[in-house]
């Protein structure tokens, strides 16, 4: 059984810092390994703006939700914050895709300017704390053509993934399989909204 760590309402977080109690085991590290996509033939440039993420699930701390209270799976983190894996994933996810993704503020001649938030990133314990739960991805994209007044088009792209069983091996297969439909459902869009007129 996976031990959860609850958030205290108005505690200060301490993430990173040495623990105090040495005899305590570190927290096992976890990243998330998606396979990487073939290379595509690139045919127009989408500017990367600005990427939101919810500020409890955007540490390193793996979020758990149940019952609508956050907490996190104690004993294990992510190797780097999830915001970061995040923008990682999604700049390797992109390879698949006929759009070249440009830095955040080098627009030049991209045709669009996409934005990301992630509102949810989380293992969502619906079936208790005993029962295997289910990791939700969410992220709202807005793309906004990039010119003087153009055209904004956004889409939510919504992936939930169960986990085979309440370890955090299987939650995190669960987190690779939910990030990997949502970025790939994205890239496609993307691709559809850019290669238009």
């Amino acid at each position: 059984m996976i031990r959860i760590a609850a958030i205290a309402a108005g505690a200060v977080m301490l993430a990173g810092c040495i623990t105090l109690f040495p005899e305590s085991e570190p927290a096992r590290q976890y990243v998330l390994d998606l396979p990487a996509p073939e290379l595509a033939d690139k045919a127009f440039d989408v500017a990367r703006g600005p990427i939101a993420f919810t500020r409890t699930a955007g540490g390193d701390g793996i979020l758990t939700i149940e019952n609508g209270e956050a907490s996190y799976i104690d004993g294990a983190r992510w190797v780097i914050p999830a915001r970061q894996m995040f923008e990682e994933q999604v700049h390797i996810a992109f390879r698949a895709g006929p759009a070249r993704l440009t830095p955040r503020g080098a627009a030049g001649q991209a045709k669009w300017i996409l934005r990301l938030d992630v509102t949810q990133f989380e293992t969502d314990y619906r079936a208790g704390p005993n029962g295997a739960p289910i990791v939700v991805v969410e992220i709202k994209a807005v793309m906004t053509r990039n010119t003087r007044d153009g055209q904004t088009v956004e889409e939510i792209f919504r992936a939930e993934a169960p986990a085979g069983s309440n370890n955090v091996g299987a939650i995190i297969d669960a987190y690779e399989a939910a990030l990997g439909k949502s970025l790939g459902d994205l890239v496609g869009w993307v691709s559809t909204v850019g290669a238009g007129p």
